[in-house]
């Protein structure tokens, strides 16, 4: 059986959010991460992680340089 949270409406409550993904890279000494790595730090799927990188991505908190074929790697933007 799920033990997810859910909200009101019966959705599941978001477990991820955008702001532990971002505290993955403040607490890091490396700028650069790969969604492999946030998805660790954040104990989620690889899918969880690479969706929020990307909204991070399309709202200017991160950029995404593509370094291989099939690989990407995120990069914190200094304010």
């Amino acid at each position: 059986m799920d033990e997810r949270e859910r909200d009101e409406g019966g959705k599941y409550v978001e477990e991820v959010t955008l702001d532990a993904v971002m505290a993955v890279f403040e607490e890091t000494d490396l700028p650069v991460l790969t969604t492999s790595e946030v998805a660790d730090e954040v104990a989620c799927s690889r899918p969880a992680a690479y969706n929020k990188l990307e909204t991070l991505v399309e709202q200017g908190d991160l950029h995404k340089k593509k370094v291989g074929a099939r690989a990407a790697v995120y990069i914190r933007l200094d304010e």
